[in-house]
């Protein structure tokens, strides 16, 4: 298979919203959200002009992402919803971004420096790839001025060189020396196609210490060849970027590569702490995200593997999370993994892998699991893992099944927030769990 057959196939399960308004697994609505050791506290359908992706949230407001739409115009921008009756939350404003594109992750901070004071969100912008590519729309990333979140304000756009795809995740980290680091991770079609672009790195490192002049401080990639992946979608390409240990480190997540550890002593020249590579445990080894549990002993790695619907059950099932024990970052080891039963089992009617996780009160685990909604489990010292409930949304938009994208842990106001690429925003408390 090509190079850009397989990128086509890659990028068709990474916008999975997409496809899955015509597809024929897809199961009926369900007349109401399924709660098994969750409460519902509110939702906001956000509107139904958009397919919604990643979301965020920072005081009392949540961020949620969109992506392309039923035509591939996009720019539906980041809603911005009010949290301040979580029972009826409320869109106040939005991040734009430009026609034929869409603002998929976005993170939101806190920052403090000589150029600006107040709550900074950066957003990825990418090409809607239902328009192929476009040398006359700009890719890259956005920073917005939140302090006020009904009334944002851009502050400048970092751009990638002209018929880029643009920035798939991204994070965003204020360190101690008070450099403010924005990460990029470029889309798939960047990384495997490199005639198409003069940028070298799958992974972009900008200065935004001040956010209306930021500035690439480096381009990096694994020395790899991006055709010669493993399983069913064989390729290999960095898919996302978290900074760690506050923004000295980042763990880039490579589809077929590991996740590989990098120290940002010098943010201008990374350095490679360790590379976890999942396969063979897992047939497909496509490192999505990875989050620290645990006070950061532990990180969990969550594998986006679309075997069953792509390339049928002699390749295993679902993508599922594993767990390594990281008390020394240089030789990360094997703990446990946890996956749900349909995962295992290769159910159709749905997607059923992993996408994120996060973490509250150490050990307590919230992953969006996409049919499989919002998934709370925990493991423990020895690597057994339990699965404590499931929150699955009703289905929504042109959906047939639901489709959770984005999950994050609120401590503010003790709830898990879960983004519905059909039917929005979700708010949904754990029961018998407190101030986390």
């Amino acid at each position: 298979m090509s190079w850009r057959a397989r990128t086509a196939l890659v990028a068709a399960a990474l916008a999975v919203a997409a496809s899955a308004a015509a597809a024929p697994r897809a199961r009926p609505s369900r007349p109401g959200p399924t709660l098994q050791n969750f409460t519902l506290v509110g939702h906001a359908g956000l509107g139904g002009d958009i397919d919604f992706a990643d979301l965020w949230a920072y005081g009392d407001f949540a961020y949620v992402g969109t992506s392309c739409g039923p035509n591939g115009g996009g720019a539906g921008g980041v809603r911005v919803v009010s949290l301040a009756n979580p029972r009826r939350p409320k869109v106040v404003s939005r991040l734009p971004n430009a026609q034929f594109t869409r603002a998929q992750d976005v993170v939101v901070r806190g920052v403090r420096t000589p150029a600006f004071t107040g709550a900074l969100a950066v957003v990825g912008v990418q090409l809607c790839l239902e328009n192929g590519r476009r040398e006359d729309v700009r890719t890259g990333l956005l920073f917005f001025d939140v302090t006020r979140p009904a009334q944002p304000r851009l502050l400048s756009e970092w751009t990638l060189p002209a018929g880029s795809v643009g920035c798939h995740e991204v994070d965003l980290v204020q360190r101690r020396d008070g450099r403010v680091l924005a990460g990029c991770a470029r889309q798939v079609s960047d990384q495997v196609d490199s005639a198409q672009n003069e940028l070298p790195g799958g992974v972009q490192l900008v200065d935004a210490t001040d956010p209306r002049r930021p500035v690439a401080i480096a381009a990096w990639d694994l020395p790899l060849k991006p055709a010669e992946g493993v399983g069913c979608m064989s390729l290999k390409f960095a898919h996302s970027i978290r900074f760690a240990d506050a923004g000295q480190s980042a763990y880039v997540s490579y589809w077929d590569a590991g996740t590989v550890h990098l120290d940002l002593t010098n943010p201008g020249a990374p350095v490679v702490v360790s590379d976890i590579v999942v396969t063979p445990r897992d047939e497909d080894g496509d490192n999505h995200s990875v989050t620290t549990a645990n006070r950061g002993r532990w990180l969990v790695v969550n594998l986006e593997d679309f075997s069953p619907a792509e390339c049928g059950a002699r390749f295993g099932g679902w993508g599922d999370a594993y767990v390594y024990d990281n008390t020394d970052p240089a030789n990360p080891r094997y703990l446990g993994r946890f996956a749900t039963r349909d995962a295992r089992i290769g159910r159709g009617g749905g997607i059923y892998t992993i996408h994120n996780t996060e973490v509250a009160l150490d050990r307590q685990m919230f992953s969006s699991w996409y049919s499989d909604g919002i998934v709370w489990w925990t493991m423990s010292s020895r690597g057994v893992a339990h699965d404590r409930g499931r929150f699955v949304p009703t289905a929504g938009g042109l959906l047939r099944a639901p489709m959770v994208w984005g999950v994050f842990v609120d401590s503010r106001h003790d709830l898990i927030l879960a983004s519905d690429i059909g039917s929005g925003l979700w708010l949904v408390r754990p029961k018998g769990l407190r101030r986390f």
